[in-house]
């Protein structure tokens, strides 16, 4: 698929192809180069439209990207928030170095358990983007889209999932099911990783911060457990073997994620893995039903 998009007043055509990653969400884009095009509101709308259809935007070949090009490409969709450890390494405070060399960047991130990025805040991070300034062999990534796996629960299943909501190890609640703030769609709030969660709430009210029930951690763990198998067992599940220079845009409200034990194998026996991440502050207001 090509897609083209007309600058009315100039008649020039800003351009590049977009071929899907799966027959659910994701897409690969190639033909564009980002930093030449961070002045130009035309492409960023185009892109803007493409991430919230297709969830999950991958740039090829960008290069070793600058971290002002990729945190003012964080800044097309908001305001920059930062909440994690800057390693010496980093080339900004905004920009989170992951590696498998803790001489290079954090280790070990992402590996938990699924999840979406920020639950521990009242407003979720929205956008999250990933570049790849080096690549290991087996550091690979998944990915998971949460309104196919709210689909496909079965009635049961989704009755009581429509009644717990997420409490993240800072006590901050959410509703385990909600509707995504832009695009309306059926979307899930959770981490799977222990060290991120208290407990699931059973028919939270947000108005007087009351609920039938906090769920005891062997019933937690078992919601975790059923949620991870649901995203394993996905037939939507994308993993996605990063190549140097890659570039992700992800609506992470949308998708859900989960770094592969592989990305953690020794830069002896695997190469070096070097990420940049940036996370764009939730604007919409706290997930509400």
């Amino acid at each position: 698929t090509v897609l083209f998009h007309q600058d009315m007043m100039s008649c020039k055509r800003s351009v590049y192809q977009l071929n899907p990653l799966t027959t659910g969400f994701g897409a690969s884009i190639c033909g564009i180069k980002l930093c030449e095009a961070l002045d130009n509101e035309e492409v960023q709308t185009q892109i803007k439209e493409d991430l919230y259809k297709h969830r999950l935007l991958i740039f090829k070949d960008q290069g070793k990207m600058s971290a002002e090009t990729q945190l003012s490409v964080s800044r097309w969709f908001g305001t920059v928030e930062s909440t994690f450890h800057r390693h010496p390494r980093s080339p900004h405070k905004d920009i989170f170095r992951v590696s498998n060399d803790p001489e290079e960047g954090c280790t070990n991130v992402g590996r938990s358990g699924w999840h979406i990025d920020g639950t521990f805040m009242t407003e979720p991070f929205k956008i999250q983007t990933m570049h790849f300034w080096s690549v290991s062999g087996h550091g690979v990534t998944h990915f998971a889209p949460l309104r196919e796996v709210v689909e496909s629960l079965k009635m049961e299943e989704r009755e009581l999932w429509e009644k717990l909501w997420f409490m993240s190890n800072h006590s901050v609640i959410h509703p385990l099911i909600y509707r995504h703030p832009v695009t309306a769609e059926q979307t899930m709030c959770f981490h799977c990783g222990e060290p991120f969660v208290e407990a699931f709430v059973l028919n939270f009210n947000r108005q007087n911060s009351s609920a039938e029930k906090i769920l005891s951690w062997t019933e937690t763990k078992n919601v975790l457990n059923d949620i991870t198998s649901k995203l394993e067992a996905s037939e939507y599940k994308y993993t996605h073997q990063w190549e140097l220079g890659d570039f992700a845009l992800m609506d992470n409200l949308a998708i859900a994620h989960y770094a592969d034990p592989g990305t953690q194998k020794p830069r002896s026996e695997d190469g070096l893995r070097i990420l940049h991440r940036t996370t764009v502050a939730g604007d919409h207001g706290p997930p509400t039903k």
